[in-house]
């Protein structure tokens, strides 16, 4: 297992409610989405690298952002977040790219002439 995150199964000693963060001042689109619940829901999992909801929010809670610049605040360490946390990056990316659901497809269209 790539990440040793042994600093994730200490902070299980303690509830959810105690290690959620205080996004009160944060503008990002994690800060948007993460819920109390949501955290208390995905706290324990992780990728089979390792790579734990912590992990992937550890970017956003350190960078609060800007006022006028909204920046994503999260990360997926390896292929597998998407799916692990998935209740956390679905509305993650729906936000972020104007209302791109999990179920939308985007169209390819390699002919040339077909350009605009």
């Amino acid at each position: 297992m790539p990440f040793g995150n042994t600093h994730n199964n200490f902070k299980l000693n303690f509830s959810a409610e105690e290690e959620y963060p205080d996004l009160s001042k944060h503008n990002n689109h994690m800060a948007k989405v993460l819920t109390k619940e949501m955290y208390a829901k995905l706290r324990d999992k992780q990728t089979p690298t390792g790579f734990t909801l912590d992990d992937v929010i550890q970017t956003g809670v350190d960078n609060p952002g800007h006022p006028f610049i909204m920046t994503v605040g999260c990360v997926a360490g390896d292929e597998e977040s998407y799916d692990v946390f998935k209740d956390l990056f679905d509305p993650v990316i729906c936000d972020r790219h104007g209302g791109y659901k999990a179920t939308d497809k985007h169209k390819t269209d390699l002919n040339f002439e077909n350009l605009k």
